[in-house]
């Protein structure tokens, strides 16, 4: 028997189906899920803003010393400056809009991974050259989630980077529910700590170093101390020092619904308040707020990202899972027939046919 033509081209092409189903699978889909170099993307959060009034605070005009909440928009936009492999160079740009016209920036740049978005460290060889020279000034090596968890996100042990207190804060799981049609997992942070960061500092330079005890009491009658603070500033005040140091602390508290397919929070509701502080018993205690920003994910913005994610989620269902197995299973029929169709029989001759018979 000789090998039928048809056959041969039945296995090759079943092959190639399979090996184009794995390559889909386990080469396309993944690169697919990583952090796009070619990454810019913008988000708009609506709010509130009270802070220090420094004319008032100058005058010692205490009834006025925090201005009432204003409204206030901020736009942040995300975007990949560099890629070296798996590593990328991202920065975070949120401008604040006032009430009157004038903005606010704040501006932070990291390394993180492409895969699963945890932060990486570079060297300083790395920082020189991968970093752009624009991002150099905003960079900043930090622990925890910067701007989204990575894709399918534990429930226990993430951390939310603070870039006022540039430190990793424990995101609490909360419970799980449904919002505008996708699954999410819901998060809280309630932390707080000192201002570390130099560009936040830097807008209290010409605040004055230390606080006579006089002025805490009166903050005290005036009911300007946080909440918080005033049972352990009440009982404290007598046995503390006539004049104290002032430092600046920074309290975070958030909720967020992040998808639990793909790790994006759809929705953020936080308050970021700062305050000065002044040593009571070794802990720093919020004398004086200077600040308290309240923002939430614009509603339109829910649902925009919301509808995104459910595309992307078909999408890669398609390419994760039904195209795969459709060319994987076409792929060994193909195979099968080939097999059973492999050799055909070899024609018989009269003269065969007669020899036969005689027999």
């Amino acid at each position: 028997m000789s090998i039928r033509r048809s056959s041969i081209v039945l296995l090759v092409v079943g092959l190639a189906l399979v090996v184009a189903a794995g390559g889909i699978r386990f080469v396309a889909l993944p690169s697919l899920t990583k952090l796009p170099a070619d990454l810019s993307q913008s988000q708009k959060y609506e709010g509130t803003m009270s802070a220090l009034n420094p004319q008032a605070f100058a005058a010692n005009d205490l009834a006025n010393l925090i201005t009432p909440e204003m409204p206030i928009t901020a736009d942040r936009s995300l975007s990949v400056d560099a890629t070296d492999g798996d590593t990328a160079i991202v920065t975070s740009n949120t401008t604040i809009t006032l009430p009157d016209g004038s903005t606010q920036k704040d501006v932070h740049s990291y390394a993180v991974s492409r895969v699963d978005y945890t932060p990486i460290s570079l060297t300083d060889e790395q920082k020189e050259t991968l970093i752009p020279a624009d991002d150099k000034a905003t960079f900043e090596d930090h622990e925890g989630i910067a701007f989204s968890f990575p894709m399918e996100p534990a429930e226990d042990g993430n951390l939310l980077y603070d870039s006022v207190t540039r430190s990793g804060q424990a995101a609490t799981f909360v419970d799980s529910g449904t919002l505008e049609g996708r699954e999410v997992n819901n998060y809280e942070v309630n932390a707080s700590g000192p201002i570390a960061s130099p560009a936040v500092l830097a807008q209290f330079k010409d605040f004055p170093s230390q606080f006579p005890k006089a002025v805490v009491a009166g903050l005290l009658q005036a009911g300007v101390v946080p909440d918080e603070s005033r049972a352990v500033l009440q009982d404290n005040l007598p046995n503390l020092p006539d004049v104290l140091d002032l430092g600046f602390g920074s309290a975070n508290a958030a909720t967020l619904a992040v998808d639990q397919r793909f790790g994006a929070p759809l929705d953020v509701n936080q308050t970021q308040s700062m305050y000065a502080t002044i040593p009571v018993n070794g802990e720093d205690v919020p004398v004086l707020p200077l600040s308290t920003v309240k923002l939430h994910t614009a509603d339109s913005e829910v649902t925009a990202l919301a509808g995104e994610l459910s595309k992307n989620g078909s999408l890669l269902s398609v390419l994760g899972v039904w195209l795969p197995v459709g060319l994987a299973v076409l792929g060994v029929l193909f195979i099968v027939t080939a097999a059973i169709r492999w050799r055909k029989p070899t024609s018989v001759t009269p003269a065969s046919t007669e020899q036969v018979a005689r027999v």
